[in-house]
């Protein structure tokens, strides 16, 4: 080929070459403004989402960041924006979709997996969880947020040996700290495993030896493994070295408990009550909790006194030391010395129900009756919808034979009782004594029935309902089958004999009558007036006479007779 024909063929080369080349930097210039394009549209459509969603308009944010997409379909950033509008509706599935897919765009950004990670447990797919979150352990391995939450995971999916080696990882970071250790020894103690439990906090209490609270978890575990002794020593440690803690001795003091030596337990509760770091408040609770479901063992006695002496000499100022001596004293028939000890506190504290209760007892008990009804008006001042009160206070003024009074405080008293039958039981049985003594002898009645329709085998009101029958004569049936069925519920009680027997001598059953009376007399402890007279009654119907009056004579130097007993002497007549 001439130089002339290859230099014109070059030159052609030369020049569809160039076009080519010219053609393809034209195209890549057009595509790179495209995506430049792209990215802008992105940019701004995105940024109105975020403004939509700030503004709370989730629906606006959701098409703007879904038009952002569009423009850019490999924009991670409004994928994890769309995911998070997903997820506030609940669904969780594309949630997961598209974060999956914002991770696989930015795989090193540990904010999406972060979320990822969290969907996946909102769903509930913990292997999920695991698996992202040791990607995320790829990125920053020494991240001790992460290490914990995946150890997390791991202990809920029974993967128990990695969990703890991922702790163990932590603690070589840290040291040793109370919340690792505590994981351990729970992870151990679920594998059964009791003596690494106990290493992890003998770990934790070395490193930190002031801490009582690591020597108490300590002690505890010992105890759930079934080492009371060790225990035991660690218990008093803790005492020994921390001697005013009243906590402290409270541990041991249960401990003591468990392992069934009752006194030195209880020793150590009241060195724990010495210390006036614990109030009377909640020592007087412990020793509720102490007692509780022993209230009826006359053993504990001894033991509340010495609890309420401690009390009043830590805590002078303070009631519950002194109210807890007086209910010791109550229940040891020192009832002078009860009522002392609840009055020295009681102007302070007479808007505490149960403490004005305690003292109105403490006045029945001392058979003070004056007393009890000044008292009973100051607690029912207080609390006028407490039916106690009210019945306290009617039972002392019937005493002092102030009737109507009594009837007007028994039937307020009702009126306040409210679910306790016990209670309105009492009420109507007072009632009808109350209003048998006005002559009320309809109201009595009715009175007792409705107590004994809330305690049919009550022998007190059914022998008071039928005494009150037989002095008057009427409904002598009734009046024998409620005494009959009182003796049967009481066979040794004089009281009652003697009414089943003057209720036969109405009946003019003389020669039962006899026999009743004279058990009477036998069960009765001490000479009864009443009983000998009504003795003496029955006798002169049996046409016994001499014995009759001997035995009025007898009555007669005694209390509780008729004023009819010197007539039926001097006459050796039976009167009415």
């Amino acid at each position: 080929m001439s130089m002339l024909i290859w230099l014109t063929f070059a030159a052609g080369l030369n020049s569809a070459y160039c076009q080519k080349r010219n053609k393809a930097a034209r195209s890549k210039a057009l595509n790179d403004s495209i995506l430049i394009n792209q990215k802008r549209t992105n940019a701004a459509l995105f940024s109105d989402g975020l403004k939509e969603k700030i503004a709370g308009n989730n629906f606006a944010a959701k098409q703007k960041f879904e038009a952002a997409l569009q423009a850019w379909p490999d924009d991670p950033a409004s994928m994890f924006e769309l995911a998070e509008l997903a997820a506030k509706t609940g669904q969780f599935d594309q949630a997961i979709t598209l974060m999956k897919n914002a991770v696989l765009l930015d795989p090193a950004n540990k904010w999406y997996l972060e979320r990822l990670a969290q969907l996946y447990r909102i769903i509930g797919d913990l292997k999920a969880f695991v698996k992202t979150y040791r990607e995320l352990l790829k990125l920053q391995p020494d991240d001790i947020e992460y290490i914990g939450e995946l150890s997390s995971a791991l202990l809920l999916l029974g993967e128990t040996n990695e969990a703890i080696d991922l702790l163990n990882q932590i603690e070589k970071q840290t040291g040793v700290n109370e919340m690792l250790s505590q994981q351990k020894q729970a992870i151990y103690l679920s594998q059964g495993k009791p003596d690494k439990a106990i290493d992890e906090i003998k770990k934790l209490s070395d490193t930190f030896p002031s801490e009582t609270r690591y020597l108490t978890i300590l002690a505890d575990l010992y105890k759930k493994n079934g080492q009371a002794e060790k225990a035991l020593e660690i218990y008093e440690k803790i005492t020994n070295n921390n001697t005013d803690d009243p906590y402290a001795h409270i541990a041991l003091a249960e401990h003591y408990r468990e392992m069934g030596r009752e006194d030195d337990a209880f020793a150590s509760l009241l060195k724990a009550f010495e210390s006036p770091q614990l109030d009377a408040e909640n020592k007087l609770q412990i020793l509720q909790l102490w007692f509780q479901g022993q209230e009826n063992d006359s053993t504990i006695s001894d033991a509340v006194k010495k609890a309420a002496e401690v009390l009043m000499r830590v805590h002078p100022d303070s009631p519950r030391g002194f109210q807890l001596m007086a209910n010791y004293q109550l229940q040891h028939g020192q009832y002078e010395e009860a009522r002392k000890n609840l009055l020295l506190h009681y102007d302070k504290e007479k808007f505490r129900y149960e403490v004005g209760e305690t003292l109105l007892y403490a006045d029945y008990l001392l058979q003070d009756f004056e007393t009890l009804v000044k008292h009973t008006d100051d607690i029912i001042k207080y609390f006028p919808e407490q039916p106690l009160p009210y019945l306290y206070k009617g039972i002392a003024l019937f005493q002092l034979n102030r009737y109507d009074e009594a009837l007007s405080s028994f039937e307020t008293g009702r009126r306040f009782v409210v679910g306790n039958n016990q209670l309105l039981f009492d009420f109507y049985s007072n009632i009808g004594d109350t209003q048998h003594r006005l002559k009320n002898n309809r109201a009595s009645d009715a009175a007792y029935e409705k107590a004994l329709s809330i305690s049919a085998d009550n022998a007190l009101v059914l022998n008071n309902y039928a005494y009150y029958l037989s002095l008057r004569n009427e409904n002598l049936d009734k009046a024998e089958e409620m005494s009959e069925k009182a003796v049967q519920l009481q066979p040794d009680n004089p009281s009652y004999l003697d009414t089943y027997a003057w209720v036969l001598f109405r009946k003019a059953d003389y020669s039962n009558a006899l026999i009743w009376i004279e058990k009477a007399l036998d069960k009765s402890p001490e000479k009864n007036g009443t009983l000998i007279e009504h003795y003496g009654d029955i006798l002169f119907h049996l046409g016994r006479v001499d014995e009759a009056v001997n035995q009025w004579k007898i009555a007669a130097q005694l209390e509780s007779v008729s004023d009819l007993i010197q007539k039926k002497i001097k006459n050796r007549a039976y009167y009415e």
